[in-house]
């Protein structure tokens, strides 16, 4: 698959602009400015039909497929999809299928990974083994974790530095660069790791894409999005 040639632009301190751009100083504002964009997007995504997410998940993994990052990639870390996101099975699938290594996230206490703010959850990547299953649920590994996320409690951890691309699911994206995630903070955290060198996609259904979303200055940038009939790349893409 071709690329786009026009790059985005990333909404950073000293260069925001637009609708959110006066709200840059007030982080209240931010906040609920992101809180309504959760609603609106949550709301559009709701009324998608089953056979209209079915149709996307597939375009999503063939587009994923497409890039060359993604193909060329030996390990992913992905995720396991909540009923209102893209469903990841199929890239997973075809992940396994081409000998790539497939990480999960997992959520944990922060002191089990090391951290020292022990009242915090963590997040770290952990080895997904390989099944012939259907369904995320169905494999025989993956259970309900921490906040309901389908995960794998007992899989060995996958340092940052041995990942490739990571992909990252979201409440909405603009194309600018920002991803707007569900308010935990965690894949935040995660990306802001310095030893994490992977390109970063965030993945959704078009429905997700807006012209902008608020950001403040803690939220990390992304270096493309993959829907179901566009790729958007920026700046930073490709990484290594």
């Amino acid at each position: 698959m071709t690329l786009p040639a026009d790059h985005g632009r990333r909404w950073t301190p000293g260069l925001r602009s637009g609708t959110f751009g006066a709200m840059a100083a007030d982080p209240d504002s931010v906040t609920a400015a992101k809180r309504q964009t959760r609603r609106d997007v949550a709301e559009a995504v709701a009324r998608l039909t089953p056979g209209r997410r079915r149709e996307a998940s597939a375009a999503v993994a063939e587009n994923l497929a497409g890039v060359p990052d993604v193909a060329e990639a030996r390990t992913l870390m992905a995720f396991l999809s909540l009923p209102t996101e893209i469903d990841t099975w199929p890239l997973i699938r075809w992940a396994w299928h081409q000998g790539k290594r497939v990480t999960i996230p997992r959520i944990e206490s922060a002191a089990d990974a090391g951290d020292v703010a022990r009242d915090r959850l963590n997040m770290v990547a952990v080895l997904l083994g390989e099944a012939d299953v259907a369904e995320a649920s169905a494999h025989p590994a993956v259970c309900p974790g921490p906040l309901g996320i389908l995960g794998v409690p007992d899989a060995p951890v996958m340092p940052p530095g041995e990942i490739d691309v990571v992909l990252l699911p979201c409440r909405a994206v603009d194309r600018r660069g920002n991803r707007l995630g569900k308010g935990g903070g965690f894949y935040d955290r995660f990306l802001a790791q310095a030893s994490l060198r992977a390109t970063r996609i965030a993945v959704g259904f078009r429905e997700q894409v807006l012209d902008e979303v608020p950001v403040a200055d803690h939220d990390q940038p992304i270096d493309m999005v993959v829907t179901d009939d566009e790729i958007l790349t920026f700046g930073r893409y490709p990484r290594r």
